[in-house]
């Protein structure tokens, strides 16, 4: 029984489409269904009902998926030793990032890691704080860098890098050089949705001044850094952003900052991982540079 076509096999199980599996090992979809025709033959039996667009599979499906996986994993362990005991990394390794690691820090060093590794595929997951904290407790992702902690007992939050918050305007806004917290009361704001990092922020360091966020005059909510900054320059409403993702905009004189007085606007991104997990090398060595590097900046 051929190896290759096995792994196609369980790729077409997992994600019941032969579109889907032929993009995941890198094939095209009449090269899968020529596998999986082949592996039919062989072993007399069909694995999947064709209806339409979609595919099932059958009784005999299942039972060779469960030989297949166990096979596929005893493969990739052996492969992890040998590597092991050459001192070399490959596989795969998936990690996650909210908005402003996810995109403004994050690539920096997967180029630094793939220029040490350049047999392990990299890819990263970028959404909120909050969704990339959970995938990580349910191990759909390794690791993740984040913009606030949270409390959750199952995950060590690691402090890696500082960034810092902006109030940011537009050229000529009408709301002053600075403002008191009690003023976002009346001021318009762009938020963040629930769940970002940058928002979880924003509320404890507001409450630690008296301010309760749910005063806050917020005009609209967006689902991203890009989304506010481009809503504070078409003037819909003052923005709270990462210093990083808007260096370019402030020295172009498209934004302004904006003082908040009495308010530490000074974070910091975290590590997140999963307590008790064990890691795989790729990430063990993917977490090691990012701290090492991180610590640098």
């Amino acid at each position: 029984m051929d190896l290759r076509r096995l792994q196609v096999f369980a790729k077409v199980y997992e994600r019941r489409s032969f579109s889907r599996a032929a993009e995941e090992v890198f094939l095209s979809q009449p090269t899968v269904s020529g596998h999986i025709k082949s592996l039919e033959e062989e072993l007399g039996v069909q694995l999947f009902d064709r209806l339409g667009r979609e595919i099932l599979p059958t009784k005999a499906a299942e039972l060779l998926y469960d030989h297949a996986r166990d096979i596929l994993e005893r493969v990739e362990d052996a492969q992890r030793s040998v590597d092991a005991f050459l001192g070399r990394l490959r596989g795969e390794l998936v990690v996650g990032g909210s908005t402003i690691p996810g995109q403004y820090v994050l690539p920096s060093f997967i180029g630094r890691f793939r220029l040490l590794h350049p047999e392990v595929k990299v890819t990263l997951h970028i959404a909120d704080t909050r969704q990339v904290a959970e995938a990580v407790q349910s191990g759909e992702l390794e690791a993740g860098v984040v913009g606030a902690s949270l409390e959750d007992e199952r995950l060590a939050f690691s402090p890696l890098m500082d960034d810092v918050v902006t109030l940011a305007g537009w050229p000529g806004h009408p709301h002053g050089p600075s403002l008191e917290p009690m003023d976002l009361k009346s001021a318009p704001v762009v938020f963040r949705e629930p769940g970002s990092g940058t928002r979880m922020f924003l509320a404890r360091a507001l409450k630690k001044t008296g301010m309760d966020p749910a005063d806050m005059n917020i005009v609209a909510q967006m689902g991203s850094t890009m989304a506010v900054l481009q809503a504070v320059r078409a003037q819909v409403g003052l923005g709270f952003l990462s210093r990083r993702a808007i260096l370019e905009e402030l020295e172009a004189g498209r934004l302004v900052e904006v003082g908040l007085n009495k308010v530490n606007l000074k974070r910091q991104f975290y590590l997140v991982t999963r307590k008790k997990r064990t890691h795989s090398p790729a990430a063990q060595a993917f977490m090691a540079l990012c701290l090492a590097g991180m610590e640098e900046e």
